[in-house]
């Protein structure tokens, strides 16, 4: 089954509580060595004149605006499809899906308002990674103009929280117990959630 009934009483709870500027340090030490990885294989493909000279071209402009609204129809696409899988693994459906502004970075997010397994929920912020972070810059390798490579980056940047809490998530087990009935309700991602665990 994809759903279950959920009986907060038969489950232990811990929250954890990270706070904006930790979450940033964290995103950006994991982030920096990604670009860092991205350009070098970038430039495995192209050279640095190629990437000089995307600044000087006629038609930069017009590339950093195709560049930006691809970046935000792949933001769109990502919430969507995390929205869509959520609602799978939720007894609410659709309705239990959330969708806000994360204040402290000024992001757009999409989270449940009933805990569903962890499995499930990695598996929907692991389609999320996919869409906003991986494919727009394969996208922009076959592309092959370094705008579109900074407009993936862009993508990455929007995802870094979520894969943070994507890892953080695989340790759980062992230290609840081992239970293998592990629940997970997202208010924030990383910044805020709570696990449950099976008394």
């Amino acid at each position: 089954m994809l759903t279950e009934k959920f009986d907060k009483d038969k489950y232990n709870t811990v929250e954890i509580f990270t706070t904006a500027k930790k979450s940033s340090r964290l995103s950006i030490l994991l982030l920096l060595p990604l670009y860092i990885i991205g350009v070098c294989v970038y430039l495995i493909q192209k050279n640095l004149e190629n990437i000089f000279m995307t600044f000087f071209k006629s038609t930069f402009l017009i590339e950093i605006l195709i560049a930006a609204a691809g970046a935000f129809l792949f933001i769109i696409l990502a919430m969507l499809a995390k929205a869509f899988l959520l609602s799978i693994f939720s007894e609410g459906k659709f309705a239990n899906v959330k969708f806000k502004i994360i204040k402290e970075g000024q992001k757009p997010y999409c989270c449940l308002a009933e805990p569903i397994k962890i499995r499930q929920y990695q598996l929907c912020v692991a389609v999320y990674i996919l869409i906003i972070a991986i494919a727009p810059y394969i996208i922009a390798l076959i592309i092959g103009d370094f705008i579109f490579v900074l407009a993936s980056f862009l993508c990455l940047f929007f995802a870094g929280g979520d894969i943070l809490f994507f890892i953080s998530l695989f340790g759980w087990k062992k230290y609840l117990n081992n239970s293998n009935n592990l629940y997970v309700i997202d208010f924030e991602g990383i910044m805020l959630y709570r696990i449950y665990a099976e008394k």
